[in-house]
């Protein structure tokens, strides 16, 4: 008798159901903000400049769950999350906890730095935070594209500042670095999207499955 791996048999019908790119078009709506908002920054100051994105992100989350709703769920089907995946969980949420707490106090501490070291803290700080935020995310669900994904944000803030601080960008470089790893973020969605949802017609009644 053939012996069936129940983590495994999880771990490709859990991807199947959720690896469907829209995340990815989520992530890089949010991403997009750190190109935007410096430019509008100064006439809005910091807190607007961020805070006008807000409605955005839910125009962009309402939308892609109607999508998720209507079209992938009658497509691929929907999956409980089991108690290996709950563990799993659990422990990402503890080592957020612990890295947007060191970020927090590095972040104090460079605030009280000379100019020329929170330059350089701010930026670095950030790409940390996002490289570990992405692994987990990876690690979580399976997607080890997310881990791509953090390596590129890790580097874009650095880069971004030493880009500006050679003259050649302004806003410390968040606009182009930023942006441009929006735009590939969001091309990495719209290809995984087309490649893991089948665009056949679902069978009768299935289409009436309701998102939970």
């Amino acid at each position: 008798m053939e012996q069936i791996d129940l983590v495994e048999a999880e771990r490709r019908s859990f991807r199947t159901a959720t690896d469907t790119g829209l995340w990815d078009i989520m992530i890089a709506a949010v991403i997009s903000m750190l190109a935007v908002a410096p430019y509008l920054s100064p006439t809005m100051g910091d807190f607007w400049s961020s805070a006008i994105f807000v409605p955005v992100w839910i125009v962009v989350y309402l939308g892609l769950r109607l999508v998720r709703r209507h079209v992938v769920v009658p497509r691929v089907g929907m999956i409980r999350i089991g108690k290996h995946r709950e563990g799993r969980l659990r422990r990402v949420s503890w080592v957020m906890l612990g890295v947007n707490v060191v970020a927090l106090v590095a972040g104090i501490v460079a605030a009280t730095r000379p100019v020329s070291v929170e330059a350089w803290a701010y930026p670095v700080s950030l790409g940390v935070v996002m490289l570990v935020g992405f692994s987990l995310a990876a690690y979580y669900l399976d997607v080890p594209r997310y881990f791509v994904y953090g390596l590129v944000l890790v580097a874009a803030p650095a880069l971004g500042e030493w880009l500006f601080q050679q003259g050649r960008v302004s806003h410390h470089g968040f606009p182009v670095v930023f942006g441009t790893a929006a735009v590939l973020i969001t091309l990495g969605g719209i290809l995984r999207f087309v490649r893991a949802v089948p665009f056949h017609a679902p069978p009768p009644g299935v289409g009436s499955a309701k998102d939970r």
